[in-house]
């Protein structure tokens, strides 16, 4: 696939639907959203009801010539599977359609290689890539691993050339997977060291989660302009589009009783999310793991929001995210002629809306409930000597009462238990 003419690339894309029409009907259409994320023109699609797939071609036989003779007449540069193709299949189609083939898993990939913008996500699609060409390598090599085979006489047994062809390209790809994996642990070292200080801190982290597309990053954006200057640099990015980012962003918000968290949005799911991009991505989202509170965003508009419910749920559960709490934010109910219909039975779960502010203020109060329930009032009397606890308090607390005392500050002030600790000694009982 040439990256350089996206723009210019058609498509056929090709599914197998087993009987579930709603599921089918979705994953195609969102393998269809996909090429439009990659600028393909789909052009043309070819659909078969079949139990199962064919095991050597993925279609069956006189689909398979159907689907030839649609790829001479309209010329695609490219065909895309719904479904990953084993290495069988995908040699088998290849050879037969003489054009470039991609399955669902390679199409991910492939917007994924062009989305990363830092080294960190660079590394990981790179592994992602290496480890699905991997096991692919056998059916590229499979004409060349019959030539110069046996070999006998004085020269014994000798190894075919495709044979040492193969174990070569094994082998350095088996290279580049450590090294992109050594280059990442180091990155993942550092942020981790980045998090531990955040945690002595004992500022709490709120993570984003979601299928892509449902407007995390909005919702993000939305808070971050209610309660602070939002500068060009510090917004997240959004565009209407699947995977419109891959990175990790983390912001930090002060509400005015200077209560301060932080907030993570992480790159969205998509369902059958390739396991080589779940593996390669966990050091990222294991910001997830380390929240204390999760807001799962969804949109209320779509028509298959329950599967997509399901999908982001399934993958929260493989990276091992448990014991967090979780609220459900059905996100655009703007756009819903009537929200009423919104099936939110999840809970608990608040409806959203980054146009009209419906349900922000709700969202807010139940993050600071849910982050700030162990905050502690007290009295303080400080020496005059210690005003710098003072300026703490005022940044990082809710001065509630000062009074100027010929002892001392005597200062009510509302604060967590992390500040409580360091100062409780200037507690009046």
């Amino acid at each position: 696939m040439n990256n350089q003419n996206n723009a210019f690339e058609k498509a056929i894309v090709v599914g197998i639907n087993t009987g579930n029409d709603e599921l089918f009907n979705y994953q195609f259409n969102e393998t269809c959203n996909l090429c439009e994320a990659l600028d393909i023109e789909v052009i043309d699609t070819l659909i078969q009801n079949l139990p199962h797939f064919n095991t050597a071609t993925y279609l069956g036989k006189g689909k398979l010539e159907e689907l030839k003779n649609l790829v001479d007449v309209v010329n695609p540069s490219l065909v895309i599977f719904n479904d990953d193709l084993s290495p069988v299949q995908l040699k088998n189609i290849t050879d037969y359609l003489s054009c470039e083939v991609l399955d669902r898993t390679m199409l991910i990939l492939e917007i994924f290689k062009i989305r990363a913008r830092t080294k960190e996500a660079s590394l990981q699609v790179e592994i992602a890539n290496l480890n699905y060409s991997l096991p692919r390598l056998i059916g590229l090599h499979n004409n060349l691993s019959r030539t110069g085979g046996g070999g006998g006489g004085a020269s014994g047994a000798r190894r075919g050339s495709g044979e040492t062809k193969l174990e070569l390209d094994r082998r350095h790809i088996e290279r580049k997977i450590q090294k992109a994996k050594t280059e990442l642990e180091d990155i993942v070292k550092s942020r981790q060291t980045s998090r531990k200080s955040r945690d002595a801190s004992g500022i709490k982290t709120v993570a984003f989660v979601g299928y892509t597309n449902a407007g995390k990053s909005s919702t993000i954006n939305t808070l971050l302009r209610m309660y602070r200057t939002l500068d060009i640099d510090k917004q997240v990015f959004v565009k209407n589009m699947l995977f419109a980012t891959l990175e990790t962003s983390t912001r930090s918000i002060k509400l005015p009783n200077n209560k301060e968290f932080l907030i993570t949005d992480t790159v969205g799911f998509v369902s059958k999310l390739p396991h080589y991009l779940v593996e390669s991505f966990k050091s990222t989202l294991e910001e997830i793991k380390e929240a204390s509170l999760i807001i799962h965003v969804i949109d209320s508009t779509s028509p298959y929001m329950e599967l997509q419910i399901e999908t982001t749920n399934t993958v929260l559960k493989e990276l091992g995210v448990k014991d967090i709490p979780i609220l459900y934010a059905y996100n655009k109910v703007d756009l819903l002629p009537n929200k009423m219909f919104v099936n939110n039975k999840l809970n608990p779960s608040i409806m959203l809306s980054s146009i009209t502010l419906e349900g922000y203020d709700v969202l807010c109060k139940y993050i600071e409930d849910t982050l700030f329930p162990d905050f502690v009032t007290c009295t303080l009397l400080l020496p005059f000597e210690r005003g710098d606890i003072y300026n703490t308090l005022c940044n990082k607390a809710h001065v509630l009462n000062t009074e100027y005392l010929p002892e001392g500050i005597n200062v009510v002030v509302s604060l967590s238990n992390h500040l409580y600790n360091l100062y409780k000694n200037y507690e009046v009982k």
